[in-house]
């Protein structure tokens, strides 16, 4: 399941649940409270002093729970991708064979996770083969150069020292 898909899911269920909320409190105020007050003889209270209640009982409590529900949802939903920024700051020559974190769920960061834990392989790879290349470079021009060196001495050894 993606992440977009995830936190859709989510959100639908926390704004379910505030809807359910607020549905609850206006039940409550202009149905129940309303039918007690006749079964008992007494007047109901007026229309906008429920609104009111509705509103400072259940509306704002709705919301705030909506807002901080949609928060918390993304903090989770993008711990992941926070993750996977701290492991690969840590990155280097030195340990590009340590893979990076993955969640194994199939969403959007473990993809990024998968593909970048291959291109540090290939990285990894390619350093190896400038290594090796410049080892045997390396080794390769010793025995010219050494060859020319001992050539030189030779050459400066039999050279007539005349003044």
């Amino acid at each position: 399941m993606t992440i977009r898909s995830r936190v859709t899911v989510w959100y639908a269920g926390v704004l379910l649940v505030s809807l359910l909320l607020i549905a609850g409190g206006m039940y409550f105020e202009l149905i129940y409270e309303r039918r007690s007050a006749q079964l008992h003889g007494s007047r109901p209270d007026p229309m906008a002093e429920e609104i009111g209640e509705i509103i400072l009982y259940f509306v704002l409590p709705a919301i705030t729970i909506t807002v901080l529900g949609g928060w918390w949802m993304l903090q989770r939903s993008l711990l992941p991708l926070a993750q996977l920024t701290l492991a690969a700051e840590r990155l280097d020559a030195d340990n590009l064979s340590e893979p990076l974190p993955r969640s194994f769920n199939g969403d959007e960061v473990d993809r990024l996770s998968q593909v970048l834990n291959e291109m540090t392989q290939r990285l990894a790879r390619a350093m190896k083969e400038i290594h090796e290349f410049t080892l045997h470079a390396s080794h390769e021009l010793k025995t010219p150069l050494t060859i020319i060196h001992s050539e030189i001495e030779t050459a400066l050894a039999n050279w007539p020292l005349s003044a």
